[in-house]
């Protein structure tokens, strides 16, 4: 694998789309659904490990990936000894291992079908912990969390021993066994390389709903905040790919969430088997594999986190160590529990 460092600290300025939301009821005039983003998503800078073939017919793209971020990574990690140990922030430098990203991180194929007529709901659709979106360095996005309760933001748990991060300084990592580079914040070294001041931030990815995603630069570059957004950290407005107005998404960087934490977008079978799109445990998988049910596993768990596992396995009457190999979170290797540092 050929690994480039990370680009120098980009600043996080950006910024907040402001009365743009009065194109909302343009939008809705059009119809949910009548805005295509394929001309957008054919122009948008892919890093070269991207391959993106857009179906005119079902009117999709399918994207596909090495994993790999074009801009590199920080030279060292810190990998958590315990992955039950979170939150991370307090750990000791003892409790990590560090690693070297050369060494250890590994590519990732990625291959997910998006639409390209994405159509806006009412009714939202929590993301769940795995793959949410695919961003133009060929990397993948994730939502905030680094646990299935949603009480973990990864931005808000970073932690730095010796001048070696956790989350680097793109707002990214691997999960723990070195697979699947993703985001949990604005991906700097990607904004830093596209946007432009005083002007809206580019399109630097797409939600599995088929919205764009976009930094924290809103109209007039003015730096968009949580307060800007609704719950899904998404508004209606224009932007430089669609200047007549589109519902789309941002990453913000001045509080929780820094992420998308629900798709506003309407989310058809993007949760299928072939195509996850955000992933989360295979309840179902790891049910068939250990002789019990998916209730019977999630009712095990509870809702603490990080769960108990060695109470949960003697609910179930197995060992701990086969209801850990069972659930691995998504991309994640064998014996990581869920909730494992995504």
């Amino acid at each position: 694998m050929k690994n480039g460092l990370l680009y120098g600290a980009a600043a996080l300025s950006v910024i907040a789309a402001t009365g743009t939301l009065l194109l909302a009821p343009t939008y809705a005039r059009k119809g949910a659904g009548d805005v295509s983003t394929a001309v957008a998503v054919e122009a948008a800078d892919w890093a070269d490990n991207v391959t993106i073939t857009i179906n005119d017919v079902e009117e999709t793209f399918r994207f596909q990936s090495n994993g790999i971020p074009s801009h590199g990574f920080a030279e060292k990690y810190l990998i958590p000894n315990d992955v039950g140990s979170m939150p991370f922030s307090d750990n000791a430098a003892d409790e990590f291992t560090v690693v070297n990203s050369a060494d250890y991180f590994s590519e990732t194929s990625i291959d997910t079908t998006i639409t390209t007529r994405p159509v806006y709901v009412g009714e939202t659709t929590d993301t769940a912990l795995g793959r949410i979106g695919v961003a133009i360095s060929g990397a993948q996005i994730f939502n905030d969390y680094e646990d299935p309760g949603r009480t973990i933001a990864a931005m808000d748990d970073n932690v730095v021993h010796d001048h070696i991060p956790f989350v680097d300084e793109c707002n990214g990592h691997t999960l723990v066994d070195g697979t699947n580079y993703h985001y949990h914040g604005i991906p700097v070294c990607i904004t830093a390389s596209l946007d432009v001041d005083g002007e809206h931030s580019r399109m630097i990815g797409v939600l599995e709903d088929g919205f764009p995603v976009y930094g924290n630069l809103g109209e007039n570059g003015e730096t968009v905040t949580d307060a800007d957004l609704d719950a899904c950290s998404g508004h209606f407005g224009p932007t430089p790919e669609f200047p007549d107005g589109i519902y789309h998404y941002h990453l913000t960087a001045d509080d929780a969430p820094y992420m998308i934490d629900c798709y506003h977008g309407e989310v058809g079978d993007i949760f299928s088997e072939a195509n996850p799109g955000g992933g989360g445990p295979d309840f179902d998988a790891a049910a068939q594999a250990l002789g019990v049910t998916p209730e019977a596993i999630r009712t095990a768990l509870g809702e603490t986190m990080p769960p108990d596992f060695a109470a949960a396995a003697e609910t179930l009457g197995i060992s701990e160590a086969d209801l850990r190999g069972a659930l691995p979170p998504p991309g994640g290797g064998p014996g990581q529990a869920p909730g494992a540092p995504q």
